[in-house]
């Protein structure tokens, strides 16, 4: 059967976040391996798409509050409207539930054919983060928990992210659908030659200790830990070498921090890294991924890591530690300045934990979107048939379990 599906998403490139990249990914092996898929997202000044696939962009402008993302404008955007117009699917996925998936739910409703949505992010402590007025907070939940009840289909990445759609309110159906990544296990030689690339981007030294953060530079991310660790570390006179890569509304009072903290010789700031084959690099120089967030939901970063045999820290009961086993795959601290401390001076010592963590990692939370489009292709399919079969309101109200492949779960 072969099937026409377009992605929704107002978070994707320049902008390098978890929503954007899966996005990307699901246009991207969709397309590569069954074709007809396209990706429709807001339009940003003087970015050129270079992608194997189709883009359309509308307008939009700079959320100042929250660089470097935008609010889109497809309102006034006549060129979009009238290639919108024109278009034909069997299938629309909305990864976001604002501009770009309202867009998407009103197209579905048109065509008459299914929507389904990811619920990726907490967006509660999203809305917090700008808005002061609680009450203005619970609208804004409600406008969006409204568009996730108006999807025929929902689907998350893990079970964490399936318990916080239902801490919001939902009591619908929802199914697990994993995320994956597109970096590729490198071969030895081709992990050296990374690694020596790596290292010259960082100015590390081949036997220094280098951890790394990748991800947006915010303060619900808990860089803040990471930094009130690295000053203790500092102060006695422990060698390390820190890494950031990402940009965000945070960055600028990190650099002012460790500029407080006498940390600007063992911290460095990349910024964005759009060239995945730089990020490898920065990769495959790293020995710890610090990434202790008790924002994010299922962080793609975590994976990326793992591919390069770089195990994570992670804060315990987060969602990220969902799949973490402590010493095994990863490591599990308390959500505490003194925890993580601890943990990186015990690592230090213990070169040999952190290859087995490593090696864990890679064996365990790594998935290549290869093995993941399949199952997504499938399920695709398996939805059209049951929306077609049934009118939408029957469809949308159903709560019967489906047995899947391993790598789609009902959850309810």
């Amino acid at each position: 059967m072969n099937i026409k599906t377009c992605q929704f998403s107002d978070a994707y490139f320049p902008i390098m976040d978890g929503v954007g990249m899966t996005a990307h990914n699901y246009a991207y092996w969709l397309n590569k391996t069954y074709g007809n898929s396209i990706l429709i997202a807001p339009k940003v000044k003087d970015y050129k798409d270079h992608v194997d696939y189709k883009v359309y962009r509308f307008m939009s402008v700079i959320l100042p509050s929250m660089n470097p993302y935008r609010i889109g404008l497809p309102i006034i955007d006549i060129k979009f409207k009238q290639q919108i117009k024109k278009m034909n699917f069997d299938l629309l996925h909305a990864h976001c539930p604002f501009i770009s998936g309202q867009i998407a739910k009103r197209l579905a409703r048109k065509l008459n054919i299914p929507l389904v949505t990811t619920f990726h992010t907490k967006y509660r402590e999203d809305f917090k983060q700008f808005i002061n007025y609680e009450l203005f907070v619970d609208f804004m939940m409600n406008m969006t928990m409204d568009f996730y009840n108006a999807s025929d289909m929902i689907w998350v990445p893990n079970k964490a992210t399936a318990n916080t759609i239902k801490d919001y309110g939902y009591t619908g159906y929802v199914e697990i659908m994993p995320n994956g990544t597109d970096m590729e296990i490198p071969g030895k030689n081709q992990y050296l030659k990374y690694r020596k690339k790596g290292l010259k981007m960082i100015e590390a030294d081949a036997n220094e200790f280098v951890m790394l953060f990748v991800g947006q530079h915010r303060w619900e991310k808990n860089v803040k830990l990471i930094l009130e660790a690295l000053k203790v570390l500092h102060s006695d006179n422990i060698k390390f070498k820190m890494v950031f890569v990402g940009e965000g509304y945070a960055a600028h009072e990190m650099k002012k921090l460790v500029k407080e903290y006498n940390l600007k010789n063992k911290v460095t700031f990349l910024g964005v890294i759009t060239d995945r084959n730089e990020l490898k690099n920065v990769y495959a120089a790293s020995d710890l991924f610090v990434f202790p967030s008790t924002y994010d939901n299922a962080p793609l970063v975590m994976q990326e890591a793992a591919a390069f045999d770089v195990p994570s820290i992670v804060v315990k009961n987060s969602s990220s530690a969902e799949n973490i086993m402590d010493g095994v795959n990863g490591f599990i601290i308390e959500n505490t300045t003194d925890a993580l401390i601890k943990k990186i001076t015990q690592l230090m010592k213990e070169p040999n934990a952190i290859k087995k963590a490593g090696e864990g990692a890679r064996k365990s939370i790594y998935h290549p979107w290869e093995s993941i489009i399949n199952d997504v292709y499938l399920r695709y399919i398996g939805i059209i048939k049951e929306y077609k079969h049934q009118n939408h309101s029957q469809y949308h109200s159903k709560t019967k379990q489906i047995s899947f492949k391993k790598a789609l779960t009902p959850y309810m």
